[in-house]
């Protein structure tokens, strides 16, 4: 899976493995492979959206809003959907939180 078609259903609302995990399909693996690219690269926001997919996929609904809430800190990255359109990880950040709070309002 690549990293465009896991931000693209990040935006979706879904919530998939990401590409730096990715054939895992063990989501605490993936968090686990995030978390340390995370480290290596603690400035990309990019890096930050896979990190809140992995952990909604392990079903870390808290960790991953955490996650987002941190990608809207870090470096505003252009990342690339499966159809090839640009769009910002600060701008996926704020749709998934936007949804999120969405679904906890009704």
């Amino acid at each position: 899976m690549t990293l465009k078609f896991a931000i693209a259903i990040l935006v979706a609302g879904a919530a998939v493995a990401p590409a730096a995990a990715a054939p895992s399909r063990d989501p605490a693996a993936a968090v686990r492979t995030l978390e340390t690219v995370s480290q290596i690269s603690p400035r990309d926001g990019g890096v930050a959206i896979e990190l809140a997919a992995a952990y909604q996929r392990a079903g870390r609904a808290a960790d991953a809003n955490t996650a987002l809430r941190r990608a809207l800190t870090l470096d505003n990255a252009m990342l690339e959907t499966p159809t090839g359109d640009a769009v910002w990880s600060h701008q996926v950040a704020k749709r998934a939180l936007a949804r999120d709070v969405a679904l906890t309002a009704r």
